[in-house]
C-alpha cells in the first residue's frame, strides 16, 4: 500500500458527537411548538434521528435536494405534508441553530489528529457542507485535512461508490491506497471496503454493532493501526 497511505475520515459519529447535540436540539424544537408535534416527548429524539436518516438517505440516493430533505423532514414530524418551504425552513432553523451551538467533537479526535499530523488525511461526509466545515473548524480540526468531499460534491452520498471514488481522485491516489475510518457499517464500511479500500469500523461504545475487522472503539487506536 506504499509508505504512507491516505486516511479518510467520516465526520458524525466519527470525529464530532452528533447524536448527543441532535438529541438536545430536537427536544428544543419540540418545546418551541407545543402540542404541534404528536410524539411523545421522551422517545421525540430517537424518533426525529429515524426521520433524518430516511430523508437523508433519499437525499443520499440523488432522489431529492439538500433543502428539500430538510423540508421533508419537519413535514413528517409535524404531520404536515402541505408546509410550505418557507415555514419549514424557518422552523428547520430552530433546531438547526441549536444542534450547531452544541455540536462538539469527542476527545479522541484531537489526540488521533495529532498523532496523525505528519499523514496526509481528508474527510468523506454526507453532511451538508457548510455545516460540516462548520464543526471541524470549531474542534480546530479545518487545517488537518487536505482533501474533503460532501455528498453536494458529488451528488451522490454514501454509500454510493462515486463519493469515495471522488475523493480518491482528489487526493491522487487509488482506492487501495486509501484508508477510510467511519462508525457506520453499511455507509462507511462495507462501501469503502468494497471499493478496495482499508475500511475499519470505530465502533464507540455502547453500540451493539461491529463489522468484521479491522475495528477499534476508540480513535486513539487509529494511528497504531495505521503504522
Amino acid at each position: 500500500m506504499g509508505h504512507s497511505p491516505m486516511i479518510f475520515f467520516d465526520i458524525d459519529g466519527t470525529l464530532v458527537d452528533h447524536r448527543s447535540a441532535s438529541a438536545r436540539a430536537s427536544l428544543l424544537l419540540y418545546d418551541q411548538f407545543p402540542g404541534a408535534i404528536a410524539f411523545e416527548r421522551l422517545r421525540f429524539p430517537a424518533i426525529w434521528e429515524d426521520i433524518l436518516e430516511k430523508h437523508w438517505g433519499r437525499f443520499s440516493r440523488g432522489e431529492i435536494s439538500l433543502p428539500e430533505q430538510r423540508r421533508a423532514r419537519l413535514r413528517e414530524v409535524f404531520a404536515r405534508p402541505d408546509m410550505p418551504g418557507e415555514e419549514a425552513d424557518r422552523r428547520y432553523r430552530v433546531f438547526a441553530d441549536e444542534y450547531e451551538s452544541l455540536v462538539q467533537a469527542y476527545g479522541d479526535a484531537a489526540v488521533c489528529l495529532r498523532a496523525l499530523a505528519r499523514r496526509p488525511l481528508g474527510i468523506i461526509s454526507n453532511g451538508a457542507r457548510h455545516q460540516q466545515i462548520a464543526k471541524l473548524e470549531r474542534a480546530g480540526f479545518l487545517e488537518c485535512f487536505s482533501v474533503m468531499v460532501y455528498a453536494e460534491d458529488v451528488g451522490l452520498g454514501k454509500p454510493a461508490a462515486e463519493i469515495f471514488l471522488e475523493a480518491c481522485r482528489r487526493a491522487g491516489r487509488r482506492p487501495e491506497e486509501c484508508v477510510y475510518i467511519g462508525d457506520n457499517v453499511q455507509t462507511d464500511v462495507l462501501p469503502s471496503r468494497a471499493l478496495g479500500m482499508r475500511g475499519i469500523h470505530l465502533s464507540r461504545p455502547p453500540a451493539a454493532t461491529r463489522a468484521a475487522p479491522p475495528t477499534l472503539s476508540t480513535l486513539r487506536d487509529l494511528p497504531g493501526m495505521v503504522e
